[in-house]
């Protein structure tokens, strides 16, 4: 394996310049769109239909949610929160959750360059590789329901991955740990299903995995864990406004493109094979977990009769995940593939650029 090349000065001013100015336009293009569609709707109280006040406002519309408008409690919730407080509030936590989402994409390396530049490219990928980043990430019924999720499942992802790579460091996963997967895969369920389905696999795969190497390894942590997120599923499912006109399930704002999706598995696929295969069970397990969001996605757009809006999101998440995590290990095989990877961020920044402009920093 080569010494790995330190990022040069000039490479780091250019990543930091790219980013810092592609933050400063999305934070002004989320100035610069309103509430709309559902946001109006939830920025009243569902019961008297009068604007929201305050938080009583919030708590009485909980049960017409749980009923019949939209069914996700937990979204509807954070969602008529950030709406009582405010565009500018909501604004700010929208950048705040794409900024530690593009955090938590590649948060396991200690060098803090490399963290660097793969958190800027995470962050130019999530616009270039979504399918409607408009509707997404600057509606903030979208952003919510289906983009807030992904910070829930990259942490659980997270933790999971640090273990199946320390295996004889983490014998029993340990209660603190235990609590913390237990909640993020409850919490991932009830807020969106498609998140808690992907959680919950992935802890299915960890506890499979630790289970053929070694019989001394104690998974009960991680069975518990997988409980939660299965109930978690089970309780937004069983919600009865899932089913009607306005649920989450239905709505068709986010449009059934499995594109993006399709180019990130593939740039995983051919890195995988230029590697020989050899990963770590940590990214054997994030290529597992995007495989079954793939699948899932599949299902959702040609089988079963609900939105996949969730799924593309997550699908995509986790690819970029998967391929910022293999361009790592083989940037640290073949130093000179470096290379490769600013002509990939500087492709990003520029189509990011591009959907931009075309919708003329705006909404109209």
């Amino acid at each position: 394996m080569n010494e790995e090349v330190k990022t040069p000065k000039i490479i780091k001013i250019l990543i930091l310049v790219a980013f810092v100015s592609m933050v400063l336009i999305i934070f002004l293009q989320q100035l610069k769109v309103p509430f709309m569609l559902e946001d109006l709707d939830y920025a009243k109280n569902l019961v008297t239909g009068e604007p929201l006040r305050s938080f009583d406002d919030i708590s009485q519309s909980l049960g017409c949610i749980f009923f019949w408008k939209g069914g996700s409690v937990v979204a509807g919730f954070f969602l008529q929160l950030l709406l009582l407080s405010g565009g500018y509030v909501a604004d700010f936590v929208n950048m705040f959750v794409m900024l530690l989402c593009s955090f938590l994409i590649f948060a396991p390396t200690k060098r803090s360059h490399q963290r660097m530049f793969f958190s800027v490219f995470s962050f130019l990928l999530l616009i270039a590789l979504n399918v409607d980043w408009n509707n997404s990430y600057f509606r903030q019924f979208g952003a919510v329901n289906f983009f807030y999720p992904s910070v829930i499942m990259l942490a659980l992802l997270n933790i999971c991955a640090k273990i199946v790579d320390n295996n004889d460091d983490y014998k029993t996963l340990g209660i603190v740990r235990t609590i913390v997967l237990s909640l993020a895969g409850f919490m991932a369920g009830v807020w969106s299903p498609s998140y808690g389905v992907m959680c919950s696999l992935i802890l299915g795969s960890v506890v499979f995995y630790r289970s053929k190497v070694s019989k001394d390894l104690q998974n009960a942590g991680f069975v518990t864990a997988l409980f939660f997120s299965v109930i978690g599923v089970i309780l937004y499912l069983v919600c009865p406004g899932n089913y009607t006109d306005g649920s989450v399930l239905t709505t068709k704002f986010i449009s059934a493109d499995v594109y993006p999706s399709v180019v990130s598995a593939l740039l995983v696929l051919a890195i995988f094979l230029r590697m020989g295969g050899q990963l770590k069970p940590s990214q054997y397990l994030k290529c597992s977990a995007m495989l079954y969001s793939v699948v899932l996605c599949l299902l959702c757009v040609f089988v079963l009769p609900i939105s996949p809006n969730g799924t593309l999101l997550c699908t995509m998440v986790l690819g970029i995940s998967t391929f910022c995590s293999m361009f790592y290990s083989l940037n640290k095989i073949v130093g000179r593939y470096r290379i490769y990877g600013y002509v990939l961020c500087s492709i990003a920044l520029l189509y990011d650029v591009f959907v931009i402009l075309e919708s003329q920093l705006g909404v109209e």
